[in-house]
């Protein structure tokens, strides 16, 4: 998972992304794993979903006829199916849609991960 997505995981825990580059840093200086997944292990947060407690399952939409539709699947592909780049399809003046979400299974929506 890109690591944009996952600052509002890092956020909601109290950490700061200036936090994650100084830990990255002091790692890799003392030849230890430094990835931003072993921040998150280090720290006791959910790799799985980044922190958040959430996962994005799909997106919902308006259709051409105002209609609001929502559907599972990779978010990339379902804005190329459903042409929501165009502004007739945006959910809103604002938001060209909304993304559905369910919680994380292995955090149980805590966003911490439960062990090693």
């Amino acid at each position: 998972m890109p690591a944009f997505h996952r600052m509002g995981g890092l956020r909601k825990h109290g950490y700061k992304l200036e936090d994650v580059r100084e830990w990255r840093r002091a790692e890799h200086e003392a030849r230890r794993a430094s990835g931003y997944d072993e921040f998150f292990r280090a720290h006791g947060l959910c790799v799985d979903c980044g922190g958040e407690g959430r996962l994005v399952t799909g997106v919902r939409w308006r259709d051409s006829d105002g209609v609001e539709r929502a559907e599972a699947g990779s978010v990339a592909a379902l804005v190329e199916r459903h042409n929501l780049e165009n502004s007739v399809n945006w959910l809103n003046d604002t938001s060209k849609w909304g993304y559905l979400y369910e919680t994380c299974g292995v955090c149980e929506g805590t966003g911490k991960s439960k062990g090693p």
